[in-house]
This record gives C-alpha cells, sequence and structure tokens, in this order.
C-alpha cells in the first residue's frame, strides 16, 4: 500500500465541534470517527492504476466510512453549488447521454480534453473557491462565530484534497472540477454567443468533467474561433491534452486538428436523424466482453473443479484487500460469507460486465441493437442486473477504461 497523507490539523476538532460537524454532514458520529482513524493509519483509500493508451490514471478508492463522509458533504454542500448550464456530468438531471443529445444535429464538432484536470487543482486553488463558501454556510445554518465556521470550512476542504491536489476516485471531485471550472465555461460560452451573433451560426457547447465538446449548425467551425476556444482554456490555468484535440468538420488543407473519423461525445455518435449510438467497433468489443464472461460463468456454474478452484483463490485474495480498506459488499452479509456463496465470476469481472449492460442501457432506452440484444438480455437476467447497479459517472469511467 501506497504511503498516505498524515492526518490534517484541521480534522482534530474538540468534541463540540465534531457534534456540529456530524450535524451539518448528518452522518453518525461513529463514521467520522472512523474515518479519521483510517486516514490516520495510512487505511482511508488505496490507489489503483489503470492503464490507458499512454501511461496510466491513477485512482484514489475510498474507504466506506471515507466515501460516507465525502457523499455527505456532496449532497449537503457542494452539489447546492450552482454550476453552468454546460455542465452535464456530476450534477443531478445530467449524464453521457444529455452530454451527447445536446449535440444532435451538429454538422461539425470540435472536441478537447483537459491534461491531468484532477492534479492541477491543489489545496490553495480549492481553498480559494470552497473556504468562503463553507464558511458562509455554516455559519447561516449553525449560528457559529465566524471564526468556528473556517476552522470546520478548513476541515470540509482537507476532505477533498490527498497530497496537496484533487484526486480522482474520490465521489466530491468532478464536482469540485464542475465549480472549479466555471469560469472556463463562461468565457466559452460567451465566446460562442457572440460567434453565433455574428456569423449567424448556431454553436453549443458542453462539458463533461474534463472533455469538452463544441458543435456547429454549420460544416465549419472557423479555425480562428478554434484558437480562441484553446485560449480560453488556457487563459484560467487549464492545459489542454494535445494528443486528443479533435476536429470533425470543411478545413483548409494542413489543418492539423482535422479528422475524417466520425466524432464520439462522451464514447457516443449523435447521429442526424437524432438517434445515439454505441460505436460498431466497440460495441463489437462489448460483445465479445460479454459472450466470454457468460461463457466462464457457465463453466464455472457446471462444476468445473479447475475454474472454481481459481475463482475462489481469488476471492480470498479481494477478501483481504477489502478487510484491510474497511469495505463492505453487501449490507446484510460480512465480505466472508459474501464470497461464500456461489459467485462464477471474480469481482472485476462481474463489474465489467454490470459496466457493459449499463452503458448500453443508456445509450439505448428503447431498441437494442440486434448484434448484442441477446447477450444483453442473458446477462442482464443472469446476474439480475438493476438500473441503479451502474452510476453516470461509473459508466463514462467504464468507457475510458476500456478504449
Amino acid at each position: 500500500m501506497a504511503e498516505q497523507s498524515r492526518l490534517p490539523i484541521s480534522f482534530l476538532l474538540d468534541a463540540r465541534l465534531e457534534e456540529v460537524l456530524c450535524q451539518i454532514l448528518k452522518i453518525d458520529p461513529a463514521e467520522w470517527r472512523a474515518t479519521t482513524a483510517l486516514w490516520a493509519s495510512g487505511n482511508a483509500w488505496t490507489i489503483h492504476k489503470i492503464p490507458k493508451k499512454k501511461g496510466h490514471r491513477t485512482i484514489h478508492a475510498p474507504s466506506d466510512p471515507l466515501k460516507k463522509v465525502l457523499r455527505a458533504l456532496l449532497t449537503q454542500f457542494i452539489q447546492g453549488i450552482p454550476v453552468h448550464l454546460a455542465v452535464h456530468g456530476a450534477h443531478p438531471g445530467t449524464s453521457i447521454v444529455t452530454n451527447a443529445r445536446a449535440h444532435v444535429g451538429g454538422k461539425a464538432f470540435y472536441l478537447l480534453d483537459l491534461k491531468d484536470a484532477f492534479p492541477t487543482v491543489n489545496r490553495k486553488r480549492c481553498s480559494a473557491i470552497f473556504g468562503p463558501t463553507f464558511t458562509g454556510y455554516i455559519t447561516v445554518v449553525t449560528g457559529l462565530p465566524e471564526q468556528d465556521g473556517k476552522r470546520l470550512a478548513e476541515t470540509f476542504v482537507d476532505l477533498l484534497i490527498v497530497d496537496d491536489v484533487l484526486p480522482q476516485g474520490f465521489p466530491t471531485s468532478p464536482a469540485v472540477l464542475n465549480v472549479l471550472l466555471g469560469q472556463v465555461d463562461r468565457n466559452i460560452s460567451q465566446l460562442l454567443r457572440s460567434a453565433s451573433a455574428t456569423e449567424g451560426v448556431v454553436y453549443k457547447y458542453t462539458r463533461f468533467v474534463d472533455d469538452l465538446t463544441i458543435s456547429s449548425s454549420d460544416e465549419v467551425i472557423p479555425k480562428k474561433l478554434r484558437q480562441k476556444i484553446r485560449q480560453a482554456v488556457r487563459s484560467d490555468g487549464w492545459t489542454i491534452q494535445g494528443t486528443k484535440v479533435s476536429y470533425f468538420g470543411d478545413g483548409a488543407e494542413g489543418d492539423e486538428e482535422r479528422t475524417t473519423k466520425y466524432p464520439e461525445v462522451t464514447g457516443i455518435i449523435p447521429n442526424q436523424d437524432g438517434r445515439l449510438t454505441i460505436p460498431r467497433p466497440r460495441l463489437n468489443k462489448f460483445r465479445a466482453i460479454l459472450h466470454n464472461l457468460l461463457e466462464v460463468a457457465d463453466k464455472r456454474q457446471s462444476g468445473d473443479e479447475e475454474a472454481l478452484k481459481a475463482v475462489k483463490a481469488q476471492m480470498e485474495k479481494d477478501v483481504v484487500a477489502f478487510r484491510k480498506r474497511g469495505i463492505s459488499l453487501d449490507s446484510n452479509l460480512s465480505p466472508d460469507k459474501f464470497y461464500a456463496r456461489e459467485w462464477p465470476l471474480t469481482t472485476r469481472e462481474h463489474r465489467l460486465l454490470v459496466g457493459i449492460v449499463g452503458f448500453v442501457s443508456m445509450v439505448y432506452d428503447q431498441k437494442l441493437p440486434s448484434s448484442i440484444r441477446e447477450l444483453y438480455i442473458k446477462a442482464k437476467t443472469q446476474f439480475r442486473i438493476g438500473t441503479r447497479d451502474i452510476s453516470q459517472g461509473h459508466a463514462y469511467s467504464f468507457v475510458k477504461e476500456t478504449e
């Protein structure tokens, strides 16, 4: 396990402020004490390295007690802060589907991705934006003196940060990013509004976490306008991932951003006829994965001794890992009993299967493609996968992992 941050001084609250903190977040005091104990012992989260095309993505997976505290902070505070209308992720009522649907009918697309968006946010930047907001809220709802309000606000800010950066994997992080990217959203929206008035073209802008999409009702998004969009991002201190800039539309010869590949908006194709579809190569990949997972599950359930031995060995490793992190897999069962059941897939395999079924169901809410329909229905039925088994944020995270 990687060495973790020492317990922040702001977590060392007296009994009076600790009680107020738990009342504000509507959590049990035991959950707060478990969080601080795990943080102090270096077990508040685990770090996972997820491979991607170049390098890896570092994920901080919080323990159950910390996750409960963070979700309380998210719902009681952060989600109440207004965000720009362009936001379509980590915000109630939005998803990868609403993000893609906003661009249906677009003829030209400009896609940008922020480089290291989460690590770009340090404690100083986070505190400058959230510190006064948290303090104001705390003093209003509790009647505490401003000094006490500031003290608790520091505690809340420190809950959002790991080793002086915003961790990817905390449930609060995408929503924090939405607030901090507000100036970028305003800059781009104002720029496109001005261009629309001048050119008589309808431009649309959305952002899903760190993915920015601009579409046009015309066949072209002028190169000069694209330059201004990039500048609007950089002027607020963010960096654009150069390898992920993509422009689909008309352009002059030698336009280095131009591509003939049809645009994918958060992993989905917004078609001219109003339909949303998953790109054929990815759908074929999903079909192959579902087929393999179902075949493996059937083999294990049929009593194949070697297959069962292998999966049980993996389950035992999972139990040890979850114990260290204080994570429970089922509200009614301990990890030992959870894995004592006849379970034909490992945790990772099950997560992969749920991810595919969840993503496909989000995109195709009615008519499923014939190429995947039979396997989709079998997987969903056999493993009783419901609509709440996969979150909107997890869906897109899953797509990125399977790219």
